[in-house]
């Protein structure tokens, strides 16, 4: 597995949180199968929730390791990250806005699009 390499930035304001937006994430701790550590999350809460819920954002967690699972969607080159990654969207996380600790980037609106698919499915929407 490999580790990403950090940019941290300066501290992440409400303004630059948004669907799409690739941002840096402490997950610890995590329990059994989630992932954890300090690592790129996909932003996928809507501007509504995130203008209205201002303490917490709904993110989906991103690894280095390609799977090959369908539901894996690769992440593409706007994202800022350094080496290739893939959006994990069996796992939807709600995490407090003080575990965000930089943007990297952001995907593009088909990647974006692609993982709302994948979310639509498994939460029956």
């Amino acid at each position: 597995m490999g580790a990403y390499r950090v940019d941290r930035r300066s501290l992440v304001t409400d303004l630059e949180l948004g669907p799409g937006v690739v941002a840096w994430a402490s997950l610890e701790p995590g329990r059994v199968r989630e992932q954890g550590r300090h690592r790129p999350a996909l932003i996928v809460a809507s501007s509504g929730y995130l203008d209205a819920v201002t303490t917490l954002a709904i993110t989906l967690p991103v690894m280095t390791r390609d799977r090959g699972w369908p539901n894996h969607i690769r992440v593409d080159a706007s994202s800022g990250l350094d080496r290739p990654s893939w959006i994990m969207t069996e796992q939807p996380r709600t995490l407090t806005r003080d575990r965000i600790t930089g943007i990297a980037g952001h995907v593009s609106s088909k990647c974006l699009a692609q993982v709302r698919t994948w979310l639509a499915d498994f939460l029956d929407l």
